[in-house]
């Protein structure tokens, strides 16, 4: 079933202010193409997500989703910190936190990497939920 995103995109109408920190790029259709050849397991809702709503911050830097996945490694933490090697970002707090997913666990669920610890949280939420929250969407929004 397809992922839609309508109420998020409302909600975020309501909720951010038109500057820089909230600006997003929706993906084309080569870019997913490339992106599931290369990730074949990403989970339906964070492709739809990219298709509807777009890489790029929200809520003036509260979250920010990436266009690409992305691990310790590219982001040159990797003699910092040890994860198993199939852990895949697609984005971050800016507070120095990412979320992701466990291609190894292969169960579409949001994994975090708390920089502090230097520990996974596996949240055993979809990436629509997680990024509900991430936005700050609370029920009443949902409804």
């Amino acid at each position: 079933m397809k992922t839609n995103y309508t109420l998020e995109k409302e909600f975020l109408k309501k909720v951010e202010i038109d500057d820089e920190t909230n600006k997003r790029e929706i993906s084309t259709d080569d870019q997913i193409k490339n992106l599931l050849s290369e990730y074949p397991k990403l989970p339906g809702d964070y492709i739809s997500y990219l298709k509807e709503i777009g890489s790029g911050s929200f809520r003036q830097c509260q979250f920010n989703v990436a266009s690409s996945l992305f691990d310790l490694e590219d982001l040159g933490l990797e003699d910092h910190y040890e994860l198993k090697s199939n852990i895949w970002f697609f984005g971050d707090n800016f507070a120095g936190d990412f979320a992701g997913f466990d291609f190894d666990q292969n169960n579409r669920k949001v994994v975090e990497f708390w920089h502090e610890s230097g520990e996974l949280y596996y949240t055993n939420k979809s990436f629509q939920t997680y990024i509900r929250e991430q936005m700050l969407m609370d029920e009443n929004d949902i409804k």
